[in-house]
């Protein structure tokens, strides 16, 4: 144990002075001392605050916006009840707030000897009491826009019937704890996000698009904001349309790479036979299909350059491409959003029924963007972010990346093998740790390699790409080893 506390006792008394004068304790707070000697206090507090708290107040609630929050707030204060009075207590690094209340409830979790967690229940009547920020502190209740977002994430990852069970285990507290108003507070937000009704009543973004049937991932469209703020603040190079002698072939190396990206891999005579010849492989006619329809979708003269005029289109052009994509793959559900989830090895994507409501904010997050390359890249990542359908994500992400393009009449972009990895990994920083700048990094690069691509004839293109390496696998970080074409 790090720490030593105060005693009247004589003897313990003088033990401490002495560890003290031979460097072995050091003091903290009033009555606070501990043994290690290299930490910073606010450090050592906070590795072990609950013995502390155990110490004075002992059988005290963790409760009001930490019971939700399980950690001290970003002023710096832990909030528990305890006792007959209020008090403050102010150690290194964070402030202990003290309200009289209720002892622990049955339902309170014992978090060990003399220490409680309030319930969820509890916690949920304790934030919808009236309370305010005192001078120098902060009001000991979350407001109604974060308890609103905690419900909603209990919906969520639990499901509603979390919801109404929370309800019914609160009208079981709610008389011991004294909190009527409270009470009639929690039964009107709860009957809103999971009836619809009163949501008028609710006062968040993520509990009105609840009750609206439209919930949505708000950790998702936190993520799309970052993209989007900084993708307005980008430059992009031009990226001029190609001559329409040329975009056939375009479309083919567009076609044949994305469907790569995704393991569907033919050599490139066999892709060339696919799409200019109709000759289909008797052992594989599912894949050939996967890239001749996705050449067909980037040829189409309306549908390479359709872009969505608002949500709803968004959500409807999504259906409607999904569906000529995977048309020969019914075991997917053509056109059909998903109804169980998915993911990639641990982490999930976008669940089933946040899926729509997701795509509808992110639509409104990304229509500010001026720059056609900008739109492209946020509308491409939403898309395989969400993951809206059981397969040909990755596929569609980039259709709508390059109908953008091609609707600000720009070229169309293409990610080679040589950079499969790289746009991967570049997808994955900013999904896992919120960095945009290496996708907008590679977004920059697409363009200069696109640009550069010749497509004049069929030997002329082969040849170049087989020059760089592009048809080449390369490991990441290397920005593939088409750096030639770059």
């Amino acid at each position: 144990m790090p720490f030593l506390f105060g005693s009247s006792d004589t003897a313990e008394a003088n033990q401490l002075a002495r560890m003290i004068k031979r460097n072995e304790a050091r003091k903290l707070a009033s009555r606070i001392y501990t043994t290690d000697m290299s930490s910073s206090p606010e450090e050592v507090i906070r590795a072990d605050l609950p013995a502390i708290i155990r110490h004075f107040y002992p059988g005290a609630v963790i409760s009001y916006r930490t019971a939700i929050e399980a950690k001290p707030s970003s002023a710096g204060f832990y909030h528990l009840t305890y006792g007959r009075k209020d008090k403050t207590h102010v150690l290194p690094g964070v402030t202990l707030r003290i309200w009289k209340g209720s002892p622990a409830q049955a339902g309170d979790t014992q978090l060990g000897a003399d220490l409680f967690m309030a319930s969820r229940p509890r916690a949920l009547l304790e934030n919808l009491t009236e309370s305010r920020a005192r001078a120098g502190s902060e009001r000991k209740t979350l407001d109604r826009v974060a308890v609103e977002g905690w419900l909603d994430r209990l919906c969520r990852i639990h499901g509603p019937d979390e919801l109404r069970r929370l309800l019914a285990a609160m009208e079981e507290i709610a008389p011991h704890l004294e909190l009527p108003e409270a009470a009639t507070r929690a039964r009107t937000i709860i009957a809103a996000l999971l009836d619809g009704d009163k949501g008028d009543a609710l006062v968040s973004p993520v509990g009105r698009a609840r009750a609206r049937r439209e919930p949505y991932d708000p950790d998702r469209l936190a993520l799309f904001t970052r993209l989007a703020t900084w993708l307005a603040t980008e430059t992009f190079a031009p990226l001029p349309e190609r001559p329409t002698a040329e975009r056939r072939l375009h479309a083919f190396w567009e076609a044949y790479f994305s469907n790569y990206i995704e393991g569907t891999v033919f050599t490139v005579q066999e892709a060339r036979e696919i799409v200019f010849d109709h000759k289909m492989p008797a052992a594989r006619p599912k894949d050939a299909h996967d890239i001749l329809s996705t050449f067909h979708l980037a040829t189409d003269g309306h549908n390479r350059r359709e872009i969505p005029r608002d949500a709803a289109d968004f959500l409807r052009l999504l259906e409607i491409r999904h569906a000529r994509l995977m048309h020969d793959r019914l075991d997917i559900g053509p056109g059909r959003f998903k109804e169980t989830a998915n993911r990639v090895g641990t982490r999930e994507f976008v669940t089933p029924e946040l899926v729509r409501g997701t795509l509808r904010q992110a639509f409104e997050v990304g229509r500010h963007l001026s720059q056609p390359v900008a739109r492209g890249a946020f509308m491409m990542f939403i898309v395989a972010e969400v993951h809206p359908f059981n397969d040909g994500n990755g596929r569609l992400a980039r259709l709508f990346l390059n109908a953008e393009l091609t609707a600000g009449d720009c070229g169309r972009l293409i990610v080679p093998t040589s950079l499969r990895v790289d746009y991967l990994t570049c997808l994955e920083a900013l999904t896992v740790g919120g960095n945009p700048e290496p996708f907008v990094g590679l977004v920059s690069r697409l363009i200069r390699f696109s640009v550069e691509l010749p497509c004049g004839s069929w030997e002329q293109s082969v040849a170049a790409l087989e020059k760089s390496g592009a048809l080449k696998d390369a490991p990441a970080g290397s920005w593939g080893i088409a750096s030639a074409m770059l």
